[in-house]
């Protein structure tokens, strides 16, 4: 059962090291797919510009589309059960990859599918995730379980990349994405394993899906925390959107940055990220929530600021180059870390628990919504006026977000 306790006690939980165990696997699974999806498009079928931004808007349309109704519906049902259901269905997508391209059959168009399917169910098994994990831990250790789990994320997106562009130049990209499938498998056994009992969500009078969606905007409209900390989302979203797309661009063409230096300054910063997740226990006995976020926020928009400054001072000084992008990872996706583990923490606090869903499918929505747009824009931009003018305008845009959160309900929070 639930109980007090330190980061420590947390482990000696059983069913929780069986969650953590099947969302390390899920994520490894879903970074895997993330390269090897693209790449099995490019070198099996020889897929072109276009059927490349077809699979791309594929895996990005789901959230635009159901991540409103997808809470609704999660709030309705047990969470576990429907992120068992999500492993399966994303094992059998993938696993009509291999068999196609065994079978000669392989084409973009089913690519295209499966990638918005299984980004359907991850959606679905993200939100369910972030709403079940309070029930199963207890509200006194949510801060130490969500710094467990980004953790666990960030040491998948260290090891997930390189493991999959190797997989997919020794054994090909359809078995890759075949251990990919299997994965899933694995993801759906240790939920199974869960013994402790969930208790099925009080049934509506009168279900009405218009209505419950609108109960979730607001319960986050409505907190005097929650809702600036949406407003500085949206901030770091769009104009991180804009940044994004062109950041490997600008590294290895502005920068003349190689593709094993590109690897080398990419993992500094997953290993950044897992140290600042699994700080955040400690700096929270030390400094207040609420300024703990706005400085996060402020940091890593002084990481950021390195990129661009890295171009502007690598011609009189390239020796420059490399310490400033390391000390963008560093700096940028440490404080991701802690301000990801923050945020997710006090959401989960303050939103009744039948809301958890909508409101975890609120905030996927403010995340992931603008940036098509945003990159749309700022390659419009580029285009016209050079990748450096992108880079300090999101540098600047992002810098409204510690501004937002400090001039809000935010400052004054204390702790979770």
């Amino acid at each position: 059962m639930p109980g007090r306790g330190d980061g420590r006690s947390i482990w000696r939980q059983a069913d929780f090291r069986n969650l953590i165990a099947a969302l390390g696997i899920s994520q490894l699974g879903a970074r895997l797919a993330r390269e090897a999806l693209p790449l099995t498009a490019v070198l099996v079928l020889g897929a072109g510009p276009l059927a490349m931004s077809g699979l791309t808007a594929a895996s990005a349309l789901p959230t635009l589309l159901m991540a409103l109704h997808a809470g609704a519906f999660l709030d309705r049902v047990r969470r576990r059960p429907a992120m068992i259901l999500a492993d399966l269905l994303r094992f059998l997508l993938l696993l009509s990859v291999p068999v196609a391209a065994f079978l000669d059959l392989l084409s973009i168009g089913q690519l295209c599918v499966v990638a918005f399917c299984v980004s359907a169910a991850t959606l679905a098994f993200d939100i369910a995730d972030q709403a079940y994990l309070p029930g199963l831990v207890g509200q006194d250790r949510i801060l130490h379980a969500n710094a467990a789990k980004e953790a666990t994320d960030a040491t998948t997106e260290i090891v997930g990349p390189p493991l999959g562009g190797v997989l997919v130049q020794t054994i090909g990209g359809p078995l890759t994405i075949l251990l990919d499938a299997v994965s899933y498998l694995f993801s759906a056994l240790f939920l199974w394993r869960i013994g402790m009992g969930e208790p099925r969500p009080a049934p509506l009078p009168t279900p009405n899906l218009r209505r419950e969606i609108g109960d979730g905007l607001r319960v986050m409209w409505r907190d005097s925390v929650l809702r600036p900390l949406l407003y500085a989302r949206f901030v770091r979203t769009f104009f991180g959107g804009m940044l994004g797309p062109l950041y490997v661009l600008y590294l290895v063409s502005d920068l003349k940055l190689s593709p094993a230096m590109l690897g080398i300054v990419v993992a500094v910063g997953g290993a950044a990220s897992l140290v600042g997740a699994a700080a955040v226990p400690r700096l929270a006995k030390v400094l207040p929530v609420g300024p703990g976020l706005i400085l996060a926020f402020a940091v890593k928009t002084l990481g950021l600021a390195c990129i661009p400054l890295a171009g502007s001072l690598g011609g009189v000084a390239p020796f420059l180059i490399i310490p400033l992008l390391l000390a963008q990872q560093i700096l940028a996706d440490g404080s991701t870390g802690h301000f990801a583990v923050v945020e997710r923490s006090l959401r989960q606090r303050r939103v009744p628990p039948d809301l958890l869903g909508r409101a975890g499918a609120t905030t996927r929505l403010v995340n992931d919504g603008p940036i098509p747009f945003a990159a749309l824009l700022g390659g419009v931009i580029a285009e016209h006026y050079g990748i450096t003018t992108v880079m300090w305008l999101a540098v600047a845009g992002y810098a409204l977000s510690p501004i937002v959160t400090f001039f809000s309900g935010v400052r004054r929070v204390r702790d979770i």
